[in-house]
């Protein structure tokens, strides 16, 4: 009680100080790719953010002021999404949510946290993003997480004996396999096999050969799906059978492989249980289906939407735009997304669970197991 009253008395001082909610609109700026390879992330980012602003507009508003989302397209490049960064500020933007892939993460979040202007990424995952930041947040869990559960997930299930493929051009790949290194060494797993490749590569035929060799009895593979869309039929031609272990990039490759079989094998950590029965998320799901007309398909659409939820939350309860204000709500907030409930630790990374989903032989994804922080 004494620190949710410290919290509220460091809000209200902040708030006397700060410009309320007087505006026409309340502008929130979005920053992420909506063409090239990276918009099969943006686009269902943005339209699980976008959901989430018309839900709120619909119901009022922050304290009746209705919010203006602006998404532009960084086209997943590092000086578009700069540019794109200045004119949200320039022109008064309250926050900013995005961007979307890690570099551009780097880019956008150095210069918001020297402006002093909160960021949200719903996607970026590597642990740099908000490290040492004040006003840099994400919705998603880190990379380190996905590598932690996975080596919890492969001891838990049984699986002694572990290889891994990574892509060692990657900060992503490199990420999550010292992470899953170091948790399969606390579980007393034996990485029998570990070989390197590139993201942009398209034969892995001579690794997969010798992790073959290893034998193992199960493979981590932190890849995204399109590659992992290659990896797999040649995993099968080279004679390797195992079970295959992935991370969040995993979720897309049911768009990517023919053979969607292969699937079967597969199981990743992910950010959101589309076929959970869970109330939020049915609501989620059917809204994103009526305004969009398919399906969420990447986790990172719920990721999206909780994004926009902190922020709009966070601009409510300090009752004003004033960016010191919003961030220090943003500091001490904790509320009910439909990816679970968010807080923030010390590195501003969010509190939350991760799950484990699979595939069926049709390429549908199905929920595995919850792994709790």
């Amino acid at each position: 009680m004494k620190k949710i009253a410290l919290v509220l008395a460091m809000i209200m001082a902040l708030s006397l100080c700060a410009p309320a909610l007087a505006e026409d609109t309340i502008k929130i700026g979005g920053i992420g790719p909506l063409t090239g390879g990276a918009a099969m992330y943006g686009i269902p980012i943005r339209n699980g953010a976008e959901l989430y602003i018309d839900q709120l507009n619909a119901a009022g508003g922050i304290n009746g002021v209705k919010v203006e989302f602006v998404w532009e397209d960084d086209a997943g490049k590092n000086e578009q999404a700069q540019k794109l960064y200045y004119d949200f500020y320039d022109d008064g933007y309250a926050a900013i949510l995005g961007p979307v892939l890690t570099d551009q993460c780097n880019v956008v979040g150095m210069l918001a946290d020297e402006d002093g202007i909160p960021m949200v990424t719903p996607s970026g995952t590597a642990f740099d993003i908000t490290a040492g930041k004040t006003y840099v947040y994400r919705s998603c869990f880190i990379d380190e997480f996905q590598g932690y559960v996975m080596a919890n997930y492969a001891a838990e299930t049984g699986y002694k004996n572990v290889a891994i493929l990574y892509g060692a051009d990657s900060a992503y790949s490199m990420g999550l396999v010292a992470a899953f290194e170091a948790q399969a060494k606390v579980k007393g797993l034996t990485i029998v096999a570990k070989e390197a490749a590139n993201f942009t590569d398209i034969d892995f035929k001579s690794q997969l050969t010798n992790i073959k060799n290893a034998k193992p009895d199960a493979v981590f593979l932190p890849y995204y799906g399109d590659a992992m869309a290659l990896i797999l039929p040649q995993a099968k031609e080279v004679g390797l059978e195992t079970i295959y272990l992935g991370a969040d990039g995993t979720a897309n490759v049911v768009e990517n492989i023919a053979d969607k079989s292969l699937l079967t094998s597969v199981v990743y950590s992910d950010h959101f249980a589309f076929d959970s029965d869970d109330e939020a998320v049915v609501n989620f799901v059917t809204g994103y289906t009526a305004k969009y007309g398919e399906k969420p398909e990447i986790s990172f659409a719920a990721t999206g939407y909780d994004a926009a939820l902190v922020i709009c939350e966070a601009i409510k309860a300090a009752g004003t735009t004033d960016h010191d204000a919003v961030n220090e709500v943003l500091k001490n907030i904790s509320v009910e997304g439909v990816s679970g409930v968010i807080s923030f630790d010390e590195n501003n990374n969010p509190v939350k669970s991760a799950f484990v989903m699979g595939f069926d032989a049709e390429g549908n994804k199905h929920f595995v197991t919850r792994v709790d922080p």
